[in-house]
């Protein structure tokens, strides 16, 4: 795949991302808002264009992160996928302009818009991405980016948040299942490519059990029975939001993945079984909940219900024309009902109203929303020569062919959703449109302005010209996409308007007939509500959402605010007591032939916890743990593990530091005295703690026994001179095989150095009003020979920091110990000095170091990637200076970053951390 395919396809997802950040940042208004994402639009539906104009077939590979991890932005160009971006990128831009007109005179309006495009450039991403994890991602977004978009009417108040909240979670918890489906297969086919996977035939077991994963991410992203609660709901959001969430995208992401894993999953049983009985009740359930309702918002909401569960029981048929009936059912569906929640809109600004007892006789203030509404109907009904006939049409047909029991249950569903679909396709239009006008609102209906009118008419037209055009639209879009999608020709007769009489075209009239019949006779007499209100999905999932808070809160009452004890206990009894079982490999460990050292350090160990146990006082302890820690560094020298000694070490000052700190901070008082009914509980700490070192020996011994996998060790011994030029293979893995993960760990650093800064900030400002002074009165500049010393050593310490940092890549060192090194050499420095002399600006310049060192890591990975390598590939060479031949890393400069990142985090931590304990040692009368 050519590089400006790969650009091409990447600015088709990135342009209404780019899009909905100018909007964001620049807070435009509604109108100018959708200028900016209508043109984001274009340039995403041109792009899709010349991408198919190219014949740009093939994944086109962006970046390459993580090949162990399978990490990779990777877009899987072929007909199906572009014909689809096409669907989403045309629909979004009229959309768009539509939003411009809806929202006029809001200007809070603009972030809605900056959402939907930011929606549109997710959708992109989810039909597009290749990467099987980089689809999860996309996946999300797409739910994430509904929840503030169904959220986004602040006038419906505590309503709209709750509906984006059942949309969020419900869709959130299936999408879970879904990535260890996909982890799933990953693991099976040893790729994480899709273009690569459907190139595969799994056995049936591993596609089962795939497709059970993946499932209940499609049925509740799809709106499928019994999740298909959450859609009507999301009707809380503006009208655009609706057209374009929840008909044309978001809630096609479902079937839209069924028919992406067809070709590997289709041949397991689960396909048929499970997608089938699903589809026909939500397909059923949809078309008679629709007719109970009188907002013809709901009305259209539940009618999208009943034309997915028509979508998913035809993909569950499982063959070749269903698949193709399938497809067309979901481009036409998209088309018909985006354009009939557009008039919706439209409706809802002429006539103030949405109620169908309150309109009427629409077509005299707006003939042309009324044509609109005419045609969009008749699609949806199944009426010739509309795009939703041909569709219908096809799925009947399908249906026929079924064997018996699938035949029985697929034409049964089809005929009872169908006749549904016609009688509240008939109701919409002939309740609003014609007759007369049921309130003052609708008779002093406004028309519509041309923004209004535009899309809903655009929409009419494609659904009208489709029919006609039926030959045109399989020969150059249905058996195109059907092709890609499916990897094969389907061996299918070819679209046509006109089959002659048939069975299906017979059933289809008697649908017609018969739903139109339906509607008249029920009128506007409303099928009433009588189930209980538990029977309603909303109504269940609050019920098992408030059955969950009381469990946890429960637990919470068990265990918050309990002492810390306890919770080690629980994290003893759970981890290390089912150790226990392998207590008799103990007994197989050669104790004699221990080395002197090791049994050494050992006995040291033991005496120290001896002395641990029978410490009482919180400052003896820590310098007991101190001297452990020190022991177990002296375990890694003996196990050649240098660099392992010297973290453990720097990690150990740095603990004794905080906790010595933390002590420092703890109010005074008097000591308590255990009494008699304090000693069973101590002993029985202590046995608990011994089972559970006992258990944790068990362990060690049982994985010691093990025979480990030489083959990573052996990669890294190769890689490390030929490619990395380095002798240290821990620096080496940190910096070159596993960059990726340094750099995450980095940025967890930080993150958690700013979080800890702004926490004790505000208690430092809570606590202002306390001692006089605070920490600046509390810790004046120590006098006498620590200064003295602490001038002779920091210049030391900061030198010694230095060497480990250059010498890293060859001996034990490298950016992370160089940062504790430093972070230690800071610690002594406010000893020294005091806090209070750096001054507040020295705890932000600190932060400011922590950001600049993660900001140096990623500068390092743009290196690589523009030279044409994959991000962090690291790059080493030589230059000739003063004739000598130097060698030159890339990796110094991202050891540089962690190092600055370690050491500012540590510094800013410890400097926040150290003027709260003076302060509070101050308060508590202490110095």
């Amino acid at each position: 795949m050519s590089a400006a395919a790969a650009l091409w396809a990447t600015l088709l997802v990135v342009a209404p991302a780019l899009a909905a950040l100018a909007i964001f940042l620049g807070r435009l208004p509604p109108r100018t808002a959708s200028v900016w994402g209508a043109g984001a639009s274009a340039v995403s539906l041109a792009a899709a264009a010349a991408l198919l104009w190219q014949r740009s077939i093939g994944v086109a590979t962006v970046w390459v992160g993580s090949p162990t991890l399978r990490l990779d932005v990777s877009w899987r160009l072929d007909v199906s996928t572009l014909a689809l971006a096409l669907l989403v990128a045309a629909i979004g831009l009229l959309v768009l302009q539509y939003a411009g007109s809806y929202f006029h005179g809001d200007r809070r309006a603009g972030r809605t818009i900056a959402l939907l495009a930011a929606f549109e450039a997710a959708m992109l991403g989810l039909i597009l991405a290749d990467n099987l994890l980089l689809l999860y991602v996309f996946w999300e977004l797409t739910g994430l980016c509904s929840f503030f978009l169904i959220s986004s009417d602040r006038s419906k108040g505590q309503a709209g948040l709750r509906a984006a909240s059942h949309a969020l979670l419900v869709t959130v918890a299936g999408g879970l299942s879904m990535l260890v489906g996909l982890l799933y297969l990953i693991a099976q086919t040893d790729t994480a490519s899709l273009a690569a996977l459907l190139g595969l035939e799994l056995e049936p077991a591993v596609a089962t059990l795939a497709l059970a994963l993946i499932l209940p991410a499609v049925l509740t992203k799809s709106a499928q029975v019994p999740t298909h609660f959450w859609l009507p709901g999301a009707m809380a959001a503006p009208t655009p939001v609706s057209a374009y969430l929840h008909s044309a995208t978001m809630v096609k992401a479902g079937v839209i993945l069924l028919l992406f894993f067809y070709p590997v999953l289709g041949g397991s049983p689960l396909w048929t079984w499970g997608l089938l009985p699903l589809g026909a009740a939500t397909c059923v359930w949809g078309s008679v909940r629709a007719l109970a309702q009188s907002d013809i918002k709901l009305l259209m909401a539940w009618s999208t219900v009943s034309q997915l569960g028509l979508i998913t029981l035809t993909i569950g048929l499982g063959t070749d024309i269903a698949i193709r009936a399938a497809i067309l059912h979901v481009f036409a569906h998209a088309v018909f009902k985006a354009g009939l929640f557009l008039t919706v809109g439209g409706v809802d600004h002429a006539a103030h109203s949405r109620s169908l007892h309150d309109l009427g006789g629409l077509w005299r203030r707006a003939p042309q929303l009324a044509v609109a509404a005419a045609i969009l109907a008749g699609s949806m009904a199944g009426i010739p020569p509309l795009a939703g006939f041909l569709s219908k049409e096809l799925i009947l047909k399908k249906a026929m062919m079924a064997e018996l029991w699938v035949h029985g249950l697929a034409v049964g569903a089809i005929v009872l959703g169908s006749v549904g679909t016609v009688a509240y396709s008939s109701r919409f239009f002939f309740e609003v449109f014609t007759g007369q006008a049921r309130s003052a609102s609708a008779r002093a209906a406004e028309r519509p302005s041309v923004g209004l009118l535009l899309a809903p008419l655009a929409l009419a037209g494609s659904t009208l010209l489709a029919g006609p055009a039926a030959p045109w639209v399989d020969r150059v879009f249905l058996e195109p996409v059907a092709f890609a999608m499916v990897g094969r020709p389907l061996e299918v007769k070819a679209l046509s308007l006109w089959y002659g009489i048939n069975a299906a075209l017979l059933l289809s009239v008697l649908i017609v007939s018969t739903g139109y019949l339906v509607d008249k006779w029920l009128g506007l007499r409303f099928l009433k509500e009588q189930a209980p209100r538990w029977w309603h999905g909303s109504e269940l999932f609050d019920s098992l959402m408030a059955a969950s808070q009381s469990i946890g809160e429960l637990v919470v009452r068990a265990l918050a605010g309990g002492s810390p004890r306890a919770y080690l206990a629980i994290a003893a009894a759970c981890g290390l007591l089912p150790g226990l079982v392998l207590l008799p490999g103990l007994s197989e460990i050669d104790w004699i032939s221990a080395e002197p050292a090791g049994a050494t350090i050992v006995a040291t160990l033991a005496v120290l916890l001896a002395f641990l146990v029978a410490a009482v006082r919180p400052l003896p302890r820590v310098l007991i743990l101190t001297a452990i820690g020190f022991a177990v560094a002296m375990l890694f020298r003996l196990a050649n593990g240098p660099d392992l000694m010297l973290t453990q070490l720097l990690v150990e000052v740095l603990v004794t530091i905080f906790f010595a700190l933390a002590l420092w901070a703890l109010p005074t008082g008097p000591r308590e005295v255990a009494g008699e009914r304090e000693r069973p509980r101590r002993w029985g700490r202590v046995l608990l703690a011994s089972a559970a070192g006992v258990g944790a020996a068990s362990w060690v011994a049982a994985l010691s026994r093990s025979t480990p996998d030489t083959a990573v060790a052996t990669y890294v011994r190769e890689v490390a001179p030929a490619i990395a030029k380095g002798d240290n293979l821990v620096n080496v893995v940190l910096t070159d095989v596993r960059s990726v993960d340094t750099l995450m760990e980095t940025i967890v650093v930080v993150l958690g150095t700013l979080g800890v800064v702004a926490l004790l900030k505000g208690r430092e400002r809570d606590d202002r009003g306390g001692a006089a002074g605070g920490a600046e009165t509390a810790s004046p500049p120590p006098r006498g020979l620590l200064p003295g010393l602490a001038r002779a050593i920091l210049p030391i310490g900061a030198l010694f920091a230095l060497v480990l940092l250059l010498k890293g890549h060859n001996a034990p060192g490298g950016g992370f110990v160089a940062g504790l090194s430093l972070g230690v050499t800071a610690m002594l420095g406010f000893a020294a000095f005091g806090p209070s002399r750096l001054g507040r600006r020295s705890r932000a310049s600190l932060s400011g170091v922590a950001i600049l060192g993660a900001g140096l890591m990623l500068a390092t990975g743009a290196i690589g990637w523009a030279s044409g390598d994959p991000f962090l590939t690291q790059l080493h060479g030589e230059v000739a200076l003063f004739g000598l031949s130097l060698p030159v890393h890339t990796t110094t400069i991202f050891d540089v970053g962690v190092m600055l990142a370690v050491a500012g985090g540590i510094g800013a931590a410890g400097l926040a951390f150290w003027t709260t304990a003076a302060g509070s040692a101050a308060r508590g009368g202490r110095s």
